[in-house]
Order: structure tokens, then C-alpha cells, then sequence
């Protein structure tokens, strides 16, 4: 993989409880992501409130990571 061509782009941030969601949406729909921040959350024990974590993925995955995303907030909202 080369990443100067398809460079790696943050399609999340919030919770660590959300970004494992999403994480987990993501691999559900085949779509390459990882988690930074994780281990440098302050409160990473509770989950709920830990903050500032993020999900990445490769540029060339945004459209279909986006909508997954999308989906997951409206979800989310009713």
C-alpha cells in the first residue's frame, strides 16, 4: 500500500465507546480502519467519557466509510 497515494484521513472522533463502534461498522462493511489516541486517553477505563479518539481510514474509502458513518448517527438520533 502506498499512502502517498492514498493517504490515511480521520473519518471519526469522539468516545473510545463510539470509535469502537464504528470500528466495528466499518470492518462489517470491509472498509480498513484503526483507532489513534486510544492508549493515551486519560479516562480509558470509562469508556463513555473518554474523549478525543479517532478513527482512521485510507482516503480511497471515504465516500462508503462516510455514509457507514452517516448511517451510525442517524441511528443514533432516533
Amino acid at each position: 500500500m502506498d499512502t502517498d497515494k492514498d493517504p490515511v484521513i480521520e473519518i471519526f472522533s469522539g468516545t473510545l465507546w463510539e470509535a469502537e463502534m464504528i470500528t466495528s461498522l466499518l470492518n462489517n462493511f470491509e472498509v480498513t480502519s484503526f483507532q489513534k489516541n486510544t492508549l493515551l486517553n486519560s479516562n480509558l477505563y470509562d469508556p463513555i467519557y473518554s474523549s478525543g479518539v479517532k478513527v482512521m481510514i485510507l482516503n480511497s474509502d471515504f465516500e462508503k466509510a462516510k455514509m457507514i458513518v452517516d448511517e451510525y448517527y442517524r441511528n443514533m438520533k432516533s
